[in-house]
């Protein structure tokens, strides 16, 4: 218990201390940019703002109803209300608290423990809403990128980082759509023995064989997994129009076009799921200040648009704080994690 709570503090440490070093890094003016400090003497744009919050709130409706959709195509039952209702205290939990028991794990176990033989379905049903939410960041980046280098956009042609992450995005979709189609011509024998070998693989092992389980576990039934193509795509499509928006609330002297955060925008939003403070608070703004960067525009700008889209993040949290409140008395006491557990609280790529 001792040793949960110190890495959860610890957590909390090392992502508001990062916050803090960022902010400070980027407070003053320096080298042609206004700095942190000018920008927000500026009278913020409180359109733009309200619009961020709009749709934030429509992403996480869409992850939500994604959820839904694979919760369906397993047969679990399930009703959209339900996964509102779970999946704003697991967005709750997400963003404001670290530690063992992540929000996804909580909306798993509320979907098993009426139901504990369909465990490993519930399970399956949030490691494939992960995969498919990096699957559709990667995708946005190698699609609109790449069209983008093609049509010749100044900002892209020449530019090598971003050329670069076109690339490697293009390469990894090919790579899981080859693995996608292997899957499905593998006999159920033979993918259960893949398994079990990567099962037997040091430290990444289980993970890697439970990914594996889910997908095969989809793979028999993908009607509704493909419905949830589209619902993706429209996400993650907001997610970079309000990325594109955060920038221009406080907008400084050079700010990153359209073309540029359709590349910069699915990498920092799959990064800043690995960071382990809550929320990616310090690591998120961190990480797009530096893709900023390589694009040759002034870290400042992204640093305070990635806090103003946290604004918009916390007004949410306050609202999966209030549905938690309400199912407070249902919610699993913590315990050490199991394999399965630690995949159900791995961090998240929306």
């Amino acid at each position: 218990m001792y040793k949960t709570f110190a890495i959860g503090f610890l957590k909390y440490v090392v992502g508001f201390g990062l916050l803090a070093f960022v902010i400070h890094s980027n407070w003053e003016p320096s080298a042609g940019s206004p700095g942190i400090r000018n920008l927000l003497q500026q009278r913020p744009n409180y359109d733009l703002l309200g619009a961020i919050v709009i749709l934030t709130a429509i992403t996480v409706s869409c992850q939500i109803t994604r959820w839904y959709l694979l919760a369906c195509a397993l047969d679990l039952p399930f009703r959209l209300s339900d996964a509102f209702r779970l999946g704003m205290v697991g967005y709750y939990y997400n963003i404001v608290l670290p530690g063992a028991v992540g929000g996804d794990f909580l909306k798993a176990y509320f979907m098993y423990r009426e139901h504990p033989e369909r465990r490993a379905a519930a399970v399956a049903t949030v490691v494939v809403d992960r995969m498919l939410g990096l699957f559709g960041l990667l995708l946005f980046a190698a699609l609109f990128g790449g069209a983008f280098w093609l049509l010749g956009d100044p900002r892209v042609v020449g530019n090598g980082y971003l050329e670069k992450i076109i690339a490697i995005s293009a390469g990894l979709v090919l790579a899981a759509v080859a693995g996608w189609v292997v899957l499905g011509l593998l006999p159920p024998a033979r993918s259960t023995s893949f398994e079990n070998a990567l099962r037997g693989l040091k430290w990444v092992g289980p993970t890697l064989a439970d990914l594996w389980a889910a997908a095969a576990m989809f793979r028999q039934r993908p009607k509704f997994l493909y419905l949830t193509i589209p619902i993706t795509a429209f996400a993650q499509t907001i997610m970079i129009v309000y990325l594109h928006l955060a920038v221009r609330v406080f907008p400084g002297p050079e700010i990153g076009t359209f073309a540029e955060h359709c590349i910069i925008g699915p990498i920092g939003y799959i990064a800043q799921a690995f960071f382990p403070a809550p929320g990616g608070v310090g690591g998120a703004e961190a990480i797009f200040g530096y893709l900023y960067t390589l694009i040759g525009r002034p870290e400042q700008a992204a640093v305070i648009g990635r806090l103003t889209m946290r604004v918009a993040e916390i007004g949410l949290g306050v609202l999966g704080y209030i549905v938690y409140l309400s199912m407070k008395a249902e919610l699993p006491i913590p315990e050490p994690e199991t394999g399965e557990q630690k995949i159900a609280s791995a961090p998240t790529a929306e």
